[in-house]
C-alpha cells in the first residue's frame, strides 16, 4: 500500500464516513465502501478510519486534548485486545452511538480515494470552528461503529493497526506534523500485517 499518488493517475472514491454529533455525547455514524468483497471492503473501511484519526490528531496537535484522545484510543485498544473473540466491547469512553438521526448537529466526514491501482488519498471535513471534545467524540464514535460492524478477524486487524500507529507516534514521529498524516496509518497497517503473518507462520 502507498499513500499518495501520481498527478495523472485515475482517482476513484472507495469509502466514505459521515459522523453527526448529537446532544449529551451521542452521535450517528454512517459508512460506505465501494468494494463488494469482504476483505477489500474491510481494508478500505479500516484505512479510511486510520487516516481520519491521524488527521484529527494533527488538528488537535499540541493541545492537551490531543494527548487525551491518544490515551483514550490506547484504552480502546486495550479493551479490544482483552475482548478478542468475545462480545463486542464498548470503546467509546462515554460516547453513545444513536440509532436515530440526531438532527443538524456538527458534521464530520471522511472520504478515501484510490489513486491508480494501489495508492490512496484521504479527505476529512469538520465544522469551521469545531469543539475539541466533538473532535475527540467523532473519532471515538467512528471507532465504535467499526467495532460494532467489522467481522472478528477484521476487528483484530483494526486493533493491531491502532497499536502500530501508537508505536509510530511514541517513537518520536509525532502527530503534530503533517508529515505523519500518511506514514502513521501506513505504519499501523504494516504492523498489523507483520503480526498476523508471524502468527500464521508459527501455527
Amino acid at each position: 500500500m502507498a499513500l499518495g499518488g501520481g498527478l495523472f493517475a485515475s482517482k476513484e472514491l472507495v469509502a466514505t464516513a459521515r459522523i453527526v454529533m448529537g446532544p449529551d455525547k451521542t452521535g450517528t455514524v454512517e459508512t460506505w465502501t465501494l468494494a463488494n468483497e469482504r476483505q477489500e471492503s474491510s481494508y478500505h473501511a479500516i484505512l479510511e478510519f486510520l487516516m481520519y484519526y491521524a488527521r484529527m490528531m494533527f488538528f488537535l496537535s499540541f493541545r492537551d486534548t490531543a494527548n487525551e484522545l491518544f490515551e483514550m484510543m490506547a484504552g480502546a485498544v486495550e479493551t479490544l485486545t482483552e475482548a478478542a473473540d468475545g462480545p463486542v466491547p464498548d470503546t467509546a469512553h462515554g460516547w453513545v452511538l444513536s440509532a436515530d438521526t440526531v438532527g443538524d448537529g456538527p458534521l464530520y466526514s471522511a472520504e478515501l480515494f484510490r489513486i491508480g491501482r494501489s495508492d490512496y488519498k484521504s479527505k476529512a471535513t469538520k465544522p469551521s470552528e469545531p469543539e475539541d471534545v466533538d473532535v475527540q467524540g467523532s473519532v471515538l464514535l467512528y471507532l465504535q461503529h467499526l467495532v460494532n460492524t467489522l467481522p472478528v478477524l477484521e476487528r483484530a486487524y483494526l486493533t493491531l493497526s491502532l497499536k502500530g500507529m501508537a508505536e509510530y507516534y511514541e517513537h518520536g514521529k509525532h502527530w503534530h506534523t503533517s508529515k505523519s498524516l500518511h506514514p502513521a496509518p501506513a505504519y499501523g497497517m504494516d504492523y498489523a500485517r507483520r503480526v498476523l503473518e508471524q502468527s500464521g507462520s508459527s501455527r
